[in-house]
């Protein structure tokens, strides 16, 4: 019966799982970020390269790479600042989902101690219950027959063993 009453109070296995996996994956989120950085910052010196290239035979060539990557540059800024956005983000829902997990365990732990006081209030009501059972069936059998006079019954009380 307890379990069957603490059963929605207890946390999925699907839910823990998924909590383990976001994570995992805020994790990797720091390693992503050191590279995006890297690379930011290697193609930054490539605008400064941009008035000597202009003196070789492969000018053309060479700028198409540096616009290319530098598009791909403020690609990767943009995609590390959503990641960024996106790891506070997690960061705050594991925190809040921590928070509520503490709370459900307080919880678990007060209806559990509730449970068990009602379950001994439940067994003291039933001993009286049965105590009182046992009383009434003791006064019926000593109840005179309803089928028989009152002097009848008069007389078997005052000569009966037990009266």
């Amino acid at each position: 019966m307890l379990n069957g009453l603490l059963a929605p109070l207890r946390i999925p296995e699907r839910v823990i799982e998924t909590l383990e996996s976001l994570a995992d994956a805020a994790r990797e989120v720091g390693p992503i970020r050191t590279d995006l950085a890297r690379v930011r910052k290697n193609t930054e010196t490539l605008t400064g390269l941009l008035p000597v290239l202009e003196h070789t035979e492969q000018v053309p060539e060479i700028l198409s790479v540096v616009e290319r990557i530098s598009r791909q540059t403020k690609l990767l800024a943009q995609l590390l600042s959503t990641v960024e956005g996106l790891e506070k983000s997690l960061e705050e829902r594991l925190d809040s989902l921590h928070v509520l997990v503490e709370s459900l365990e307080g919880e678990d732990s007060y209806l559990h101690h509730t449970v068990g006081e009602l379950l001994g209030d439940l067994r003291t009501m039933h001993e009286t219950v049965t105590g009182i059972k046992g009383d009434v069936e003791k006064l019926t059998e000593r109840m005179p027959d309803p089928n028989r006079g009152p002097l009848e019954k008069t007389r078997d009380f005052f000569t009966s063993d037990d009266g």
